[in-house]
């Protein structure tokens, strides 16, 4: 049985202090008293969602069953609610804008009079309920994860009904969700699981009678047709009201921008929003149907039809050719109505309802086209088209327009002085600040940059040394620009391939910064030589290269560009430098945040790829031969500029000033470079003086290392302190004091126990704000070590000591043959063959796992454990 894939929901922080007190007591009563919900108003759906996860995590099925469930009532209400208050002051209107003294004026008092009437609306309705809930947990309940965890508790207690129904509403909105798919094909091979089990529990009104209605359809019903398809159209145009008015809420804002730019950025993202309105709603067993509303109007017409009630079959086919002008069938059945008595031109008029909801979706259509052709997102970005640019600085002052000039000037004299060609801009790449440039590299260079990819490259460089890390269809090599100047020390590359690949990477940047009129200049974050060669010359393939990024942000589920670490949130521009095109495949192309996509770009050597870090790209299977290229990724933040150009540099010149020493590093002497990964995450801790003491290979396998410095004495006194003072017997082992060695005692204290520590004035607040930054530490320094570019969440954390039982000078305990905990996985259960079999009850969602150790003794021994999920956990969060 697949457990869910683990949300990716973090407890929002709360302060140390009386709101954790308030918080942690209502999380009791929770937990205690399932019936005790109805009366605590201020108890809300990310608080049920967060009890709900505790009792996932700590087996107990049937709360949790109760808890995901009041969790999902709640969320209907208050966004149903939400809603309604927005619906009921659309129309609030204080000031006449017919004839204002100031239109601007009188639309802003209008929005403050709204306002206002939502304020009071929610007051009303809401009472004392928060009105402040994370994106990440709306996002899960939009994604439907709380179904997720309610189908694997009613499993695990045998309420196979409740399982079967809840998986099945899951996967019907997540219909790649291979997990479901194994449960849903499980469920069905149980005798006791009745097909009727499979119910949507999330069916909306206007589905349902869709779904009646072609029943009716198939069954020649026309009379049944006509009742649930009129039913399905007023129910999907107000299904669709709603959608549009949950759109209308918090939108993060990436930059500080003057007043109506700010409610233009908004704007554009509440419209974005509405605009997935229709591709949500016009779905059917969690299948797109294409022209939806349109299709529900064909049914209608024929059904009219068949009764013999030919104006209101006209009025619907008026209606369908509303959303689909010219189509043939349509136009037949037209002019076929036309030739029966009493039906003329106006029996074609369209619904108005219908009406009303064309005319909106179509103006907004029209109004986004505008934005994404011709919307300046960022002031600093460049216009092409010399009309565009002149139209859009009409009416600046000389001096702004000379200056624009100038630079404008100056771009075209930098790309003739060099022999660059400009081969597509925007326009062609369907996006801002995306450009293609020819000419900054010459057959010959483009041979020295691929020899030296291939003679000093490293396989899987910046990879974790994984040789295929996007695909296993591709090998992959890399190395970086002060490796190149180190195997011109080593004498095994010319100097003329490292100082060229250090000179057109100058040369990239220089121009980028051109090029896109940047008021900042541009530093190097990481710059990367890379080849990807095919390992399976000829086959088909369906696989990317590389799947659909951003390189300074997570792609969510529904497209978003989210800024948030692990993601390189300070990169800002990419530069993509191509050395060839002797391969099959390989194309570079961009995509929209529907992952379709925009535009696609041919590499050949000398042919550079710009654009912003944050635009969605990804590269076609390799299917023959190897595509080489140097990628450079820009910041506009100092603070994040590499180093590995000034090491490069310096090197090389001393190399020319002294050419004696090329050579004269010993082959037997220690390579003690380590992957860019590595090593960005050790200057993120420079000032910690934090040391990686062994590597993957030091400790005998991938994605493994040990540090020291990411506490220091005092601190480490301190956390031990409060773990012998406060430290459960067998914490975290149904309270065995000796759950793995009968020769040791076993104390342990979690993140909400430490906290109630200071409920209830036993420790300070300082030393359990101490336990929680040592967390976070090791959190964020596993994350930058090993280079992640999914989140990590702690699972759960564990102050812990383990103390000999015996005499600590006695012979009996230093000659123990059995070991302190034996050997396991933290998420998998070891078989006989020595395979890992990853099935419940292990603890199949964690990821990864840091030990933070103090000293060890023979008597004890003081450790910070952090297992890893890939999901939210609450009780960091909650302390």
């Amino acid at each position: 049985m697949a457990a869910p894939e683990n949300s990716k929901i973090r407890w929002r922080s709360v302060c140390i202090g009386k709101i954790t007190v308030i918080v942690c007591t209502i999380l009791t009563i929770l937990t205690q008293k399932c019936s005790a919900l109805p009366d605590f108003p201020s108890v809300t759906y990310e608080m049920m969602y967060s009890a709900g996860l505790d009792a996932y995590s700590n087996q107990k099925w049937s709360d949790c069953m109760k808890f995901m469930s009041r969790a999902i009532e709640d969320y209907h209400f208050y966004t149903e609610t939400l809603a309604e208050c927005r619906r009921l002051c659309t129309k609030a209107n204080k000031f006449n804008t017919q004839k204002p003294v100031d239109m601007q004026l009188a639309i802003f008092g209008n929005y403050v009079y709204k306002s206002n009437c939502i304020r009071k609306c929610k007051m009303t309705k809401f009472k004392t309920r928060p009105d402040n809930y994370s994106a990440e947990v709306d996002e899960a309940f939009e994604n439907l994860k709380p179904y997720d965890y309610y189908q694997l508790c009613a499993f695990k207690i045998q309420l196979y009904q409740h399982a079967a129904a809840a998986a099945y509403t899951f996967l019907l909105s997540n219909k790649d969700n291979e997990a479901m798919q194994k449960n849903i094909h499980y469920y069905r091979s149980l005798p006791q699981v009745k097909d009727e089990f499979f119910v949507n529990l999330e069916e909306k009104p206007y589905q349902t009678h869709y779904i009646r209605a072609v029943e009716a359809y198939n069954r020649e019903d026309w009379l049944g047709v006509i009742e649930s398809m009129e039913k399905s159209t007023r129910e999907y145009f107000k299904e669709h009201r709603t959608c549009r008015l949950l759109c209308e809420g918090k939108v993060e804002q990436e930059q500080q921008l003057d007043f109506i730019e700010n409610i233009a950025d908004y704007f554009i993202k509440v419209l974005d929003c509405k605009k997935s309105c229709g591709q949500k709603l016009d779905k059917i067993y969690g299948q797109f149907i294409e022209d939806f509303i349109a299709g529900c109007y064909h049914y209608l017409q024929f059904a009219y039809f068949k009764v013999g009630e030919f104006n209101h079959a006209s009025e619907c086919a008026g209606t369908y050719l509303l959303f689909k002008p010219g189509d043939e069938t349509m136009e037949a059945n037209k002019d076929a109505y036309l030739r029966l008595k009493g039906i003329g031109p106006m029996s074609f008029t369209p619904r108005e309802d219908a009406q009303k909801h064309y005319d909106l979706i179509a103006f907004e259509a029209q109004l986004l086209k505008y934005i994404d052709e011709h919307y300046m997102f960022d002031i600093t970005e460049v216009i092409d088209d010399d009309d565009e640019f002149d139209d859009l600085f009409l009416g600046d002052s000389a001096d702004e327009l000379d200056i624009l000039a100038k630079k404008k000037h100056d771009l075209e004299e930098f790309e003739r002085a060099h022999g660059f060609q400009v081969f597509a801009g925007p326009k062609e790449l369907k996006g801002k600040k995306r450009v293609v440039v020819d000419g900054f590299l010459t057959d010959e260079q483009c041979g020295w940059l691929k020899e030296l990819a291939n003679i000093g490259g490293i396989k899987g460089d910046g990879y974790q040394q994984y040789s295929t890390p996007h695909t296993k269809h591709e090998m992959y090599h890399g190395i970086t620009v002060d490796k190149a100047a180190e195997l011109v020390e080593g004498a095994k590359i010319n100097m003329t391939a490292a100082e060229l690949y250090l000179n057109v990477s100058e040369l990239m940047r220089q121009y980028t910064e051109k090029y896109l009129n940047l008021a900042s200049p541009l530093y190097f974050h990481f710059t990367h030589l890379v080849c990807r060669t095919s390992l399976d010359d000829g086959e088909e393939r369906t696989d990317l290269s590389h799947p659909i990024h951003a390189d300074n942000c997570i792609m969510t589920t529904d497209g978003k560009c989210l800024k948030k670490l692990p993601a390189f949130i300070w990169r800002d521009y990419t530069g993509l430098l191509y050395l060839n095109d002797n391969f099959e495949g390989g194309e570079f192309f961009f995509a929209d945040r529907n992952k379709s996509m925009q535009s696609s770009v041919k590499p050949k050597c000398g042919r550079l790829v710009s654009f912003q870090a944050s635009d969605y790209h990804g590269v076609k299977a390799v299917t023959s031969g190897q595509r080489c290229a140097l990628a450079v990724w820009f910041t506009l933040d100092r603070m994040y500029q590499e180093t590995a150009h000034d090491t490069a540099f310096q090197l090389l010149a001393k190399l020319r000033e002294n050419p004696d020493l090329i050579g004269q590093k010993k082959e037997t002497e220690k390579d003690d470079s380590v992957p860019v990964g590595k090593t960005k995450a050790l200057e993120v801790y420079d000032d910690s003086n934090v040391q990686v003491i062994a590597t993957d290979e030091d400790l005998g396998g991938p994605q493994r290392m040990a540090a020291d410095g990411l506490a220091t004495e005092e601190e480490c006194q301190e956390l031990c302190k409060l773990a012998n003072g406060h430290g459960k017997r067998g914490s975290g082992y149904r309270g065995h004091v000796s759950p793995l060695s009968t020769h040791e005692s076993f104390e342990g204290l979690d993140v909400p126990e430490a906290a109630e520590l200071v409920q209830q004035m036993k420790v300070g607040v300082k030393a359990v704000k101490l336990y929680l930054d040592v967390a976070e530490r090791a959190k964020e320094f596993t994350a930058r070590y090993f280079g992640l570019t999914q989140p990590l969440y702690f699972d759960f954390t564990h102050l812990v000591c383990r103390t000999a039982l015996e005499d600590h000078k006695s012979n009996q305990n230093r000659q123990r043959k059995d070991l302190s905990h034996p050997i396991h996985a933290d998420n998998c259960h070891i078989q006989q063959d020595g395979s890992c079999r990853k099935k419940p009850p292990a603890y199949i969602q964690r990821d990864f796992r840091y030990l933070f150790s103090h000293k060890t003794r023979f008597w004890a021994r003081c450790l910070l454990h952090l297992p890893r999920f890939k999901s939210k956990y609450t009780k960091h969060q909650t302390a």
